[in-house]
C-alpha cells in the first residue's frame, strides 16, 4: 500500500454537523483540488474526538477521505491507524441556489446517528 503527501494545505472551509441526539461533527478542509481533511472534531454524549492538538478530547487521525460526485466518505482511526473509531457518510444535493446535506456518524461501540449539516 502506497502513502501519498500533499503537504501542507491551507483550511478553505468547513462542514459542520448535528443529530437530534446530541452528536456532532466539524470537518475542516483544505484548499486542495481533491477532498482533503485537515482537521475533524467529533461529540457523542460525553465523549469527544479530535485530530487538532491541545484541545480535551481523545485523539485520532482521518484514516481515509474521499468525494465520489455527491457523496462524501471519511474514517477516522486511533493515531496508530489500527482500529476504526468512527465513519462519516454525506451526501449532499443541489439545486439551483439551494444546497442541502445529510448523512450518519457511526462511533465503534458508541452508536450511529443521523446528521443535518451545513457548509462548506
Amino acid at each position: 500500500m502506497m502513502a501519498l503527501s500533499a503537504g501542507s494545505a491551507y483550511a478553505s472551509g468547513t462542514i459542520s454537523c448535528a443529530s437530534d441526539d446530541g452528536a456532532s461533527v466539524e470537518l475542516t478542509l483544505g484548499s486542495l483540488p481533491v477532498l482533503s481533511v485537515v482537521g475533524v472534531e467529533i461529540a457523542a454524549g460525553e465523549q469527544r474526538w479530535t485530530t487538532i492538538d491541545g484541545r480535551d478530547a481523545l485523539p485520532v487521525v482521518v484514516g481515509q477521505a474521499a468525494r465520489y460526485g455527491d457523496l462524501v466518505v471519511v474514517d477516522v482511526t486511533d493515531p496508530n491507524i489500527e482500529r476504526i473509531v468512527a465513519e462519516l457518510r454525506l451526501l449532499s444535493a443541489t439545486e439551483e441556489r439551494d444546497h442541502v446535506m445529510a448523512g450518519t456518524l457511526r462511533i465503534v461501540g458508541q452508536g450511529a446517528y443521523a446528521l443535518t449539516c451545513v457548509g462548506p
